[in-house]
Formats: C-alpha cells, structure tokens, sequence
C-alpha cells in the first residue's frame, strides 16, 4: 500500500463497515509490533477465538498460541522486501485438523519508506486440499491395483485360468474380478486397464454367470475364497 500517514481510525471503521461479517477470506491488520489492531469473523472462525481475545495482542499467540514470533513471519518479510508477499500457510490447533490458506500481505508504509502496518487477506483453502488429498490417495490406489495386477498376470494362463468349481475366467474377466473385489466401480476399473466402461460391465455380466453370483459383494467373496486377492 501507499507511502504516508496511514489513517488508522479511518481505515478501521472502513474495515469494520465493509469487511466485519465476512466469513471467506479471513482479514486482519497489524502493527509492526506483532499487535492485533483488527480482525474479521472469518479470521475470529479459522484460528476459533473471539475478534475481541485477539485484538491487542501479538500475532502469533492470538492466531497460533505461540510465545514467539514464526520461523516464517510474513511481517518480517515485508519489513525487509517493502513489497506485498502471497505464500500458501497451514495453521495447526490443538485438537483441530489442519486448516490451509493462501495469505495475501501487504505492507503499509511510512513517510520514510518504513513498513508501519501490515494487513492480510487469507483465503481459506482446506476444503481444496482435502479434495487434493483424496484425489492423491485414489491415484495412489489406482497406480497400486495396477502394480498388482501386473504381478498376478504373470502367473495366469494365457488361455484362461481354472478356478474352484471348475469356473473358467479369462485372463480379463480375472483381473477385473480383482478389481471389483478391491471395490472399484466399473468406471475406475475402465481407466485402470484402459478399455471402455461398457466393455467393463459386459466383463462382469459374464463374471456373475459363471461364478452363478447375483452382485459385487458375493463376486468378492467368491474371489476371496479362491485367493484371487
């Protein structure tokens, strides 16, 4: 932000009038001493304590009930820099999961070029990165059932592989018995071995004639008994 007086009175009663009630993102503004000159309830929501505990106090023990200042303290940075900053952040609470944001800082200067103030916008991301998350545990899964795969058919006979009761299943009414048993839906099981849905769901219309099964759980089963997982 600008070079001079900045207004400080002013720019809170801006801040509560627009700003106050905003849930997403979360907003604070700083002195250079750490202290807490401002807060709105979505910052009061992501570190769960009341706008009124924290203004006041310094940063770092309203926002992360630390005694210190961070290792990285975006304060410190733009007091260096003189630049706004934008950085991705986790906040850790006891007895909480894991809370991410990416911060936007800007430094508020003084007539000498002297970083006075800081003020921060934090737009919440957990919702994103547990999608992320998710999204890194089913390629992993993917990528593992693949692997398996891979392993087993090395060990079955080309022509097909002769099960308990005499069944009979190809190679790929195996493989895709092994995935429906793992739990995944004809469509995953489609990217995981590269073919088309429909081909997938012929593949285990066939597989429940032949086991004589009526659904996946008992296909499951079926698989488990004869050690196909």
């Amino acid at each position: 932000m600008g070079q001079g007086n900045f207004p400080v009175t002013s720019a809170l009663s801006v801040f509560n009038a627009l700003f106050e009630d905003i849930a997403n993102p979360a907003m604070n503004l700083l002195r250079k001493d750490y202290t807490v000159l401002w807060a709105n309830k979505g910052m009061a929501a992501s570190v769960q304590k009341p706008v009124n505990e924290m203004i006041g106090r310094p940063c770092y023990q309203a926002f992360r009930r630390r005694e210190e200042p961070c290792e990285v303290c975006l304060l410190k940075i733009v007091s260096g820099t003189k630049q706004p900053y934008v950085v991705e952040r986790t906040l850790d609470l006891p007895g909480n999961e894991r809370q991410y944001g990416e911060v936007m800082a800007y430094p508020i200067l003084d007539d000498n070029g002297l970083v006075q103030f800081l003020f921060e916008i934090i737009t919440l991301l957990t919702g994103k990165k547990k999608d992320e998350e998710r999204h890194r545990r089913y390629v992993e899964s993917l990528e593992r059932a693949l692997g398996e795969l891979t392993t087993a058919g090395t060990k079955t006979v080309l022509q097909g592989q002769a099960l308990g009761e005499g069944v009979i299943l190809t190679v790929r009414e195996t493989e895709v018995l092994r995935l429906v048993a793992k739990g995944f839906s004809n469509r995953e099981i489609a990217s995981i071995l590269s073919i088309r849905p429909d081909t997938i769901k012929t593949h285990v219309k066939n597989i429940f004639y032949k086991l004589d099964v009526t659904d996946r759980t008992e296909a499951a089963v079926w698989a488990s008994l004869n050690r196909l997982i």
